[in-house]
């Protein structure tokens, strides 16, 4: 995974700096998405009812190759918002992750929640992108940036309205965490062998930063792993390929979450 990450960083330095030329910061910011209110990620997993489920939209991956190629990203967001996700992750690179220039665009004229633009950034022009593709919160991966760069990024995307969820997946990109990061992801796969255990989650969720929301990132598949890492302060759940590979991403999140809150009950029932 490590040489797929540096593949992936390069592939995107390339494309920055074309989409940089062909749309200047000065052109993102004269776009109707720059100037719309932005929604807050932090309050809808706070508030949300059902596990603050983050739904993700993906059309394949380097890990799981076609996922679902086929898919449309509106209808997809409808369905996760009717099955009570508390935001929406839209991939947005098309060369490793299948998106399409306009999916981010229908997701957010679908649904009415908090969406996160996810990709590989690295550079600040990404970050105004984001904001002009009306998303309300990026995503910076530890492990693609130095510190510095994280909290310089992290920084521009709170100037800029939006909030930030970072990504790290061991207990060295844990102490790059920037103060100016809103949310912290705990990535359940291993980016070297790419097995995933939520065990990860477990396991880095003491070193974490006190009174910051934390979530747990792939490989949640089973509902009881959700009740579980509950427990363990994770207050959010970022789901994709789970939901993505079945006939309808939007009915399996329903069952999920249905499921979810059925064996919670069971637990309370348990220790009441």
């Amino acid at each position: 995974m490590a040489n797929i990450l540096d593949r992936i960083v390069e592939h995107k330095k390339l494309e920055v700096n074309r989409r940089r030329a062909e749309f200047p910061v000065s052109a993102l910011k004269d776009s109707d998405g720059y100037h719309r209110d932005r929604r807050s990620l932090c309050k809808a997993l706070e508030n949300s009812e059902h596990f603050g489920i983050i739904a993700e939209f993906k059309r394949k991956s380097p890990s799981q190759q076609d996922i679902n190629l086929g898919a449309d990203a509106a209808e997809v967001a409808r369905g996760y918002a009717a099955a009570g996700a508390a935001a929406l992750s839209c991939l947005t690179d098309a060369h490793f992750f299948g998106a399409r220039p306009d999916d981010i665009d229908r997701v957010r004229a679908a649904v009415d929640l908090p969406i996160i633009r996810k990709d590989f950034m690295i550079d600040s022009y990404q970050v105004h992108e984001a904001r002009a593709m009306g998303a309300d919160a990026i995503l910076l991966i530890a492990s693609c940036l130095s510190a510095s760069q994280l909290d310089e990024l992290a920084s521009e995307a709170n100037d800029l309205g939006m909030q930030v969820l970072c990504e790290v997946h061991d207990e060295e990109e844990v102490a790059r965490i920037s103060p100016n990061v809103d949310i912290i992801g705990v990535n359940n796969r291993n980016l070297a062998t790419f097995e995933v255990s939520i065990t990860n989650s477990l396991e880095l969720e003491p070193l974490l930063p006190p009174g910051i929301l934390r979530i747990s990132e792939s490989g949640i598949e089973d509902p009881q792993s959700i009740v579980k890492l509950r427990r363990h302060r994770f207050r959010g759940f970022l789901i994709g390929t789970y939901f993505m590979r079945q006939p309808d991403p939007g009915q399996a999140c329903a069952e999920f979450i249905q499921r979810a809150h059925e064996i919670e009950d069971v637990y309370k029932d348990a220790i009441a």
